[in-house]
């Protein structure tokens, strides 16, 4: 069973990859129709990991997780004008980091039988994948490739992320508080981290209130959201790197 999943992420990863090709060749259809592909093959590879584990939880597999929700979240705006190749790249590198530093150990805590803990892993990474996407957003925005109008749209992203990360918070006290009797441990530096990233957005929702509330101060600060998300929260869930099939 472990194979299949490995396969399915491969075939996925592939498949992200054969997008980004097609959408550097302006040709949508086939990067769309691929894009899809890629997110079937990898939704099927993480209903698999979730089945074999549980009760248990994939609390370290979230970097399979979020290539997948990315995806399927691009597929609309590459249909339609505002497509772009750096949205199938961020979902092809997410895909390619995974599947080269896989993580593959299991907390086996009873703990874990409640269905908070999974709410705050599965809340978790769509927050994660939609500060990404802010990033993306903001990219666009700083290099001219979007005008100020998609500021707005940059925004109601990361109001969505920030929506689903305070679920993910709320969601882990409560498990932690039936499974520990502490609503928060805080010598975990994942939890820090993330903590840290709360606040950093809650800063960032209200520069409306600040003399930095226009268009290029909030892409700025957008994009070093993103990438603190990665490097705060992404990057100590990912293993040590190995080639696919096994030669290291």
């Amino acid at each position: 069973m472990s194979e299949l999943i490995k396969d399915c992420f491969l075939a996925a990863t592939t498949c992200y990859f054969v997008s980004l090709f097609f959408i550097s060749c302006r040709y949508k259809t086939g990067a769309v129709l691929f894009l899809i592909m890629g997110c079937l093959c990898n939704a099927l590879s993480l209903v698999i990991r979730y089945y074999i584990s549980f009760p248990l939880l994939p609390l370290y597999q979230g970097s399979y997780f979020i290539p997948c929700i990315v995806g399927l979240l691009y597929i609309r705006p590459l249909l339609s004008r505002k497509g772009h190749l750096v949205q199938p790249l961020l979902v092809s590198c997410l895909a390619a980091t995974a599947l080269l530093f896989p993580n593959d150990y299991y907390l086996p805590f009873l703990q874990f039988k409640t269905p908070f803990s999974h709410l705050f892993f599965l809340f978790g990474v769509m927050g994660k994948a939609l500060f990404l996407m802010t990033g993306v957003s903001a990219f666009l925005i700083l290099t001219g490739q979007r005008d100020s109008t998609d500021t707005k749209k940059m925004i109601h992203i990361a109001m969505w992320g920030f929506f689903f990360w305070t679920l993910s918070i709320f969601s882990g006290a409560i498990w932690s508080y039936l499974g520990w009797g502490s609503p928060v441990i805080w010598d975990d530096p994942i939890l820090t981290s993330t903590m840290a990233m709360w606040l950093y957005y809650i800063l960032f929702l209200h520069l409306h209130l600040t003399q930095l509330h226009g268009p290029r101060p909030r892409a700025i600060l957008a994009l070093a959201g993103a990438f603190g998300t990665f490097f705060t929260t992404c990057l100590p869930e990912l293993g040590i790197f190995r080639l696919p099939g096994g030669f290291f």
